[in-house]
């Protein structure tokens, strides 16, 4: 990206006034707005913090070219308008993290909308290294920060108690009592990082035409350093320095087009099918309401002008080029978006017509469609090759929208088989995978497992983590060869402090994604858990039981008995024909014998009998365990005694 910053002009009087006050400053100056209530704001409670922009963001107007000398982002797309960061504090390294301050940039100078809070307006300057853009931030000390960056955005969203969006301005600062010293303790801030990451855009209104519903520049970016700065030393007078990248939250859709020759002029374009908002960390692609009962939406229609549908000419190459017709969010490959482009169409000399044509997200190779999916910081060229009244003939390439870094157009051999069965590699430990391509992990220090993708791009690899889940698996890849079908190893491993409750190891994606064609793969894990236990229910039986607690309750009746539907894994060994081991085993623990339990099950589902011999002396407890033969994991049941009901009255 190469960011162009407007100049804004200030007094003459102010200039001349302050020129004495500036002569020793740097040229990054910092303007503070008005501290939040009750916290100092001294030098020596701030520190500075210098934020490098890493991805070829300067400021000058000159747009660098790719390898193949062509612009890939317009001077436009560049535009920075406003820049927030939101930094949030904790005591501790491992959390949690609550609001403390906001940091801004203004081109126009202006003040953020934001009040009550710490809040520091910034300047951004050209970096010493190429390619880069800095600013000065002067954080407040005593704590662990993270930093959240926004720009282009200063409204954020949120759904209310109703369920309903509404812009979310409830921001206060975190409180320190004593910066820097053991005894410091944190008012916390407003909101949490757990609720500032489902912050999202505002909808797009399929009949409106603001910035949310027709995107124009200055686009929304976003960018995070999320490794904790330590600023709890008062008497380090280091500056400190973080530097990350700023991505374009849209997909951006260029048209090329030479009307005399397809006899098709694009008079507009809209998208159908499409997401209507974006959360910000992950930028994450929304529909209307969430994901499971949310409506796609078709796009307000943005004009597009016939001056750049031409064929090219010496003087100007770039004359059949539509640069950033269309901006849209992200677009799922299961959504089945497709573009909508409207124009007329030349039947003769003298006659046009009206004509409207869909572009699906479907590539053609020999007459096989793939369908894609659009991603955000990407940019989609539509070449119009063929057009007549009722269909219309084009190609899809993609390119990076980085500077100098272009993708190749995209092919199947590009890519990879999304079908292709998951082998692990030798040496797995405690790892398994089932007969639906998916992994099971044993929640133990030492599991690990690893396995190969071939590709012919560069594979982008990430962890998906639910909400709530600890970060309990980490992923890490190296190429195991640079041939034309590059192979790429990669290796999953847990972190033994995260291991410690299992009701938070909640299933993890490993996703694979390749940035060319936009096809994903995701390869599920889960933290491999005993059997499954619910109730069988029988007509007459008092006993009851909690799946929630795992808690059978049973009456304290001699004879009386509960009957438990036991669920365990099935594995097989990969042999031709395959030997399949699974069933469970049932134990009363502690070497109780009031309570017996029916014989083993060597079937993957089965049935268990808990029976009571005498009546018990309340209170009275204990434990059946249920243990998988092909995990070897097991299950806990507790069991309890319940007074019976007093005999009736004869």
């Amino acid at each position: 990206m190469n960011i162009k910053n407007k100049l804004f002009l200030l007094a003459a009087g102010f200039l001349l006034a302050a020129s004495t006050l500036f002569v020793s400053c740097t040229n990054e100056s910092l303007t503070e707005a008005p501290a939040g209530p009750d916290e100092p704001d001294t030098d020596n409670s701030r520190t500075e913090v210098q934020l490098i922009l890493k991805n070829n963001l300067t400021l000058k107007t000159s747009v660098p070219a790719s390898r193949a000398g062509d612009a890939i982002a317009t001077e436009d797309e560049n535009f920075i308008k406003t820049l927030d960061v939101y930094v949030f504090g904790s005591l501790t390294e491992d959390g949690p993290y609550t609001f403390q301050e906001l940091h801004y940039y203004r081109d126009d100078a202006s003040l953020t909308h934001l009040t009550g809070i710490k809040s520091f307006s910034f300047d951004l300057n050209p970096g010493a290294e190429a390619n880069t853009t800095t600013g000065l931030l002067k954080l407040t000390k005593g704590l662990f920060v993270k930093f959240y960056c926004i720009a282009n955005r200063t409204q954020l969203y949120g759904v209310d108690a109703t369920g309903a969006l509404q812009p979310y301005d409830y921001f206060s600062s975190l409180v320190q009592t004593a910066p820097g010293q053991s005894a410091n303790t944190v008012t916390p801030g407003v909101p949490t990082e757990t609720d500032f990451l489902k912050l999202q855009t505002q909808l797009i209104n399929p009949d409106g035409a603001t910035e949310d519903d027709i995107f124009v520049s200055p686009l929304p970016m976003t960018g995070a350093y999320t490794t904790p700065l330590d600023l709890t030393d008062f008497s380090s007078a280091t500056r400190a320095q973080i530097g990350f990248r700023l991505s374009r939250m849209v997909a951006r859709f260029d048209i090329v087009n030479v009307a005399e020759e397809s006899r098709f002029t694009v008079e507009g374009i809209s998208m159908s099918n499409g997401r209507s908002a974006s959360r910000f960390f992950p930028i994450e692609p929304l529909k209307t309401k969430d994901e499971t009962n949310g409506d796609l939406i078709t796009y307000p229609e943005r004009k597009v002008k016939p001056d750049m549908q031409h064929k090219p000419t010496a003087a100007d190459p770039k004359l059949n080029i539509t640069q950033g017709a269309f901006y849209t969010w992200p677009s799922l490959k299961d959504d089945g978006g497709y573009l909508i482009l409207k124009g007329s169409y030349d039947v003769n000399m003298s006659e046009s017509q009206p004509v409207s044509y869909k572009i699906p997200f479907k590539q053609m190779v020999n007459g096989v469609g793939t369908y894609i999916e659009v991603n955000y910081n990407h940019r989609y060229t539509i070449e119009i090759t063929k057009a007549d009244p009722v269909r219309l003939e084009v190609n899809l390439k993609v390119t990076d929208w980085e500077e100098d870094v272009e993708l190749d157009d995209y092919t199947p051999d590009n890519d990879f088989d999304r079908n292709t069965p998951l082998t692990l590699e030798a040496g797995a430990q405690g790892a398994y995978v089932t007969d639906k391509g998916q992994v099971t992990l044993m929640p133990e220090a030492a599991s690990e497992f690893a396995f190969v993708m071939g590709s012919n791009a560069t594979l982008k690899s990430e962890l998906v983590f639910q909400d709530g889940s600890e970060k309990w698996l980490e992923l890490a890849s190296a190429p195991v060869s640079r041939a034309t079908s590059q192979n790429t190893k990669y290796t999953v491993t847990t972190v033994d402090a995260k291991l410690t409750d299992v009701s938070k190891l909640l299933p993890v994606i490993i996703r694979l994604t390749n940035p060319a064609s936009g096809m994903r793969k995701d390869i599920k894990v889960f933290a491999t858990k005993g059997p499954e236990v619910t109730l069988v229910k029988e007509e007459e039986n008092t006993g009851t039981f909690d799946a929630k607690t795992l808690t059978a309750t049973i009456e304290n009746t001699a004879g009386k008995t509960i009957k438990l539907h036991v669920v365990s894994e099935s594995r097989s060994d990969g042999a031709e024909p395959p030997s399949i081991t699974t069933g469970s085993t049932a134990v009363v623990d502690g070497g109780i014998t009031w309570l017996t339990v029916s014989e083993n099950v060597d079937t993957a589902a089965g049935d268990y009998t808990l029976t009571l011999g005498d009546a018990q002396s309340l209170p009275a407890a204990a434990t059946v365990t249920f243990t998988s033969t092909a995990s070897t994991m097991a299950t806990t049941v507790h069991v309890v005694l319940k007074e019976a009901p007093p005999a009736p009255v004869p």
